[in-house]
């Protein structure tokens, strides 16, 4: 029988937001929540927000591949070795991108006991959904 990490889905943002913006809409983010923080008030949860400055950088990280790889994460968290064979990728090329994501924090891994194999790591995505927000 399998034994595998228990996910605190509560903690989990459902949405992930890949978006273009610039410093001074950070900013004026920060700004804003920190005077509701000033004036006691809750802080909201937000979503895990990655930002471009350029809209072509966006979508050179989000390649067609990459899209292809979340969308199989979404429907079948599991190794990479399994997901590159699902979606007929090089398994070279998987890992690669599935490095780049996470350092990105589009998606996880945690470590999953495989009787009488060791252990092997799950492959899985962050958030449920991704937006995508582009201004050109």
């Amino acid at each position: 029988m399998k034994k595998s990490k228990k996910i605190n889905h509560k903690s989990m943002p459902k949405i992930f937001r890949v978006k273009t913006g610039n410093v001074e809409d950070f900013l004026s983010h920060v700004k804003t929540t920190m005077r509701a923080a000033d004036k006691g008030e809750p802080i909201k949860k937000q979503s895990a927000t990655l930002t471009f400055v350029d809209a072509a950088e966006m979508l050179h990280f989000l390649s067609a591949a990459k899209i292809k790889l979340i969308n199989s994460i979404r429907k079948h968290p599991d190794t990479i070795t399994n997901i590159a064979k699902l979606i007929k990728r090089n398994r070279a090329s998987v890992y690669r991108d599935i490095s780049e994501l996470e350092k990105f924090g589009l998606v996880k891994t945690h470590e999953e006991i495989n009787p009488g194999h060791g252990r092997h790591k799950i492959i899985e995505l962050v958030a449920p959904m991704l937006k995508l927000e582009a201004y050109i």
